[in-house]
């Protein structure tokens, strides 16, 4: 298990600079998200493939994972056209990743209320799926796979629907990005065993990046914190990783400057706790 982090949480840096700082911050893995994370670039239409190849030949130099590129859109917007500009963007995204030898892409799939109706989600659900269809379409082309995050709070907020997509859509280039903290609510928390149970049981064999962080929750709210230090079940979490998925990225996310090394610490004492 490579322990990695979101890059741009380092700041906006030249491609050399950051490469060498994450590097010499004891990370081995990245999510790149290039408009974030390298300066002078602020949207996926200004990358050129000068800046690709660079990016690829420092990274590799300075032994740096890109093990998925960051292309967060808004997939399940209303408006037709809004929603194809943002599928047309993660489109861009799979070509620049397959220059950069990148395997996988990841997204979000558009925020929600957990409290809407059915018949709403369903909808929301249903422009969804329209998107993902197109954006498979073009992963197969370019050999290069889509990560979808469920998230509580969004449009994918379950296990099940993320089962229903994959299902319904049928590419083998979708895959799942895991974010635990993402998948719960303050009113879920209890429940989360059973949640990632039902993600390991449906869609086990698509997990390819675990995100990691944690919160506390006893306020009725996340509360952000160290890994190891909130109440993310990371131990059962990980007795199914060993078995499962020995080899996969472990991502930190939102890595504070002053504490990241902890983090660091706690995620090598859960890759290597068999």
């Amino acid at each position: 298990m490579k322990i990695g982090v979101r890059a741009h949480d380092f700041g906006r840096h030249t491609a050399a600079s950051l490469s060498r700082i994450i590097r010499d911050s004891g990370f081995e893995a990245v999510q790149l998200a290039i408009p974030k994370a390298i300066e002078g670039i602020a949207a996926f239409s200004e990358i050129s493939d000068h800046l690709l190849e660079e990016v690829r030949e420092i990274f590799t130099q300075n032994q740096l994972e890109i093990a998925v590129m960051g292309c967060y859109i808004e997939p399940s917007l209303p408006d037709k056209a809004d929603r194809l500009a943002q599928v047309d963007t993660f489109k861009l995204g799979l070509s620049h990743a397959a220059r950069l030898g990148v395997k996988i892409v990841g997204t979000e799939t558009t925020g929600f209320d957990i409290d809407a109706a059915t018949v709403e989600r369903e909808k929301a659900y249903q422009l969804l799926k329209d998107s993902v269809l197109r954006m498979a379409e073009e992963a197969e082309k370019q050999g290069v796979c889509i990560g979808i995050e469920p998230v509580a709070e969004h449009v994918l907020n379950t296990p099940e629907l993320a089962a229903r997509l994959f299902h319904e859509v049928g590419s083998d280039k979708l895959r799942i990005i895991f974010d635990p903290v993402n998948l719960i609510l303050p009113r879920t928390i209890h429940k989360q065993a059973k949640i990632y149970n039902d993600l390991f049981q449906d869609l086990g064999d698509k997990i390819e990046i675990l995100h990691m962080k944690d919160v506390d929750t006893s306020g009725d709210k996340k509360a952000w914190c160290n890994i190891g230090q909130g109440q993310i079940d990371y131990g059962m979490i990980f007795g199914w990783l060993h078995s499962h998925k020995p080899h996969i990225p472990l991502l930190r996310e939102d890595a504070k400057m002053d504490s990241y090394k902890a983090d660091i610490e706690a995620m090598l004492n859960f890759a290597n706790k068999i």
